[in-house]
């Protein structure tokens, strides 16, 4: 009971920090990307820390490196956030120069696992929680709205799942998880995008038939998310990437659906 208690009132203050950030305004929206892309590539880089080898107490070099590559996703977040695509890109060039050439000064780690969870860390984290400002920019609505579809999905997924799972969906990477739960999650997903423009009409101008179809895009990329990380975690031989959030384990285990949502999202929204 006190778990349960626990789990909820920090899910609750992530929930508000979320939608502060969003509805906020520029700059406490450009905080909150800044504080998820720091948390994240950090959490990622230090589950990964023995992919080399056996773990270690970190180093003064992985320490360095991590600050590095948090720099370097803080860099691309704050270009993307000014809508500046063209330094966006010159940016990220930068960080790729400046991180290949500072491995050539480190012999202690293992350079080609060193280097790659960089770059992974940039395409993982950093990319997704950069890629917000596109739908920011279009509506902070539309943007909250993701996060909204995204919790509506892993609820009803775990509470069908629970209740009617009987066929896994992807056993060898999630065990617990069921096409009953994948179905159960999609169709309130779907429901509760379709009739978000009826609710808000004010926010929400596109037809309805736009946002369910959203509501399935949001759906398959979340589970889709959710699955990378459970992957990444099961190869890693770790329950959680971090003990940030009380009851709900780290920040990557928070927005791991998010992570690759918005990158679909971006896309079906730029045809639409």
């Amino acid at each position: 009971m006190k778990n349960l208690i626990t789990r909820a009132i920090f899910g609750a203050i992530y929930v508000a920090v979320i939608a502060g950030g969003i509805l906020g305004g520029n700059l406490p929206f450009l905080l909150l990307m800044l504080l998820l892309v720091t948390l994240g590539i950090n959490e990622f880089l230090t589950i990964t820390v023995d992919m080399g080898g056996e773990r270690r107490t970190p180093s003064v070099n992985s320490v360095l490196l991590h600050s590095l590559d948090c720099v370097g996703g803080g860099l691309m977040v704050i270009t993307l956030w000014g809508g500046l695509f063209v330094p966006a890109a010159v940016t990220f060039l930068l960080y790729i120069v400046l991180r290949l050439s500072v491995q050539l000064w480190i012999t202690r780690e293992n350079p080609l696992i060193s280097l790659a969870m960089s770059m992974m860390s940039q395409l993982y984290v950093a990319l997704p929680v950069a890629l917000m400002s596109v739908i920011y920019r279009h509506s902070p609505q539309m943007l909250l709205l993701m996060f909204v579809l995204v919790w509506i999905n892993d609820t009803f997924a775990f509470l069908t799942g629970s209740m009617l799972g009987r066929h896994r969906l992807w056993e060898r990477i999630s065990p617990k998880k069921s096409w009953e739960g994948f179905i159960g999650g999609m169709v309130f997903t779907v429901i509760a995008a379709g009739i978000t423009p009826m609710l808000f009409p004010g926010y929400f101008g596109m037809p309805t038939a736009v946002y369910a179809l959203l509501g399935l895009v949001v759906s398959i990329a979340a589970t889709a998310g959710d699955l990378i990380e459970s992957l990444i975690k099961r190869t890693l031989g770790v329950k959680d990437s971090g003990h940030l959030i009380p009851g709900h384990g780290g920040i990557l285990d928070r927005i791991d659906s998010i992570l690759l949502v918005i990158p679909a999202a971006v896309i079906y929204l730029s045809f639409m």
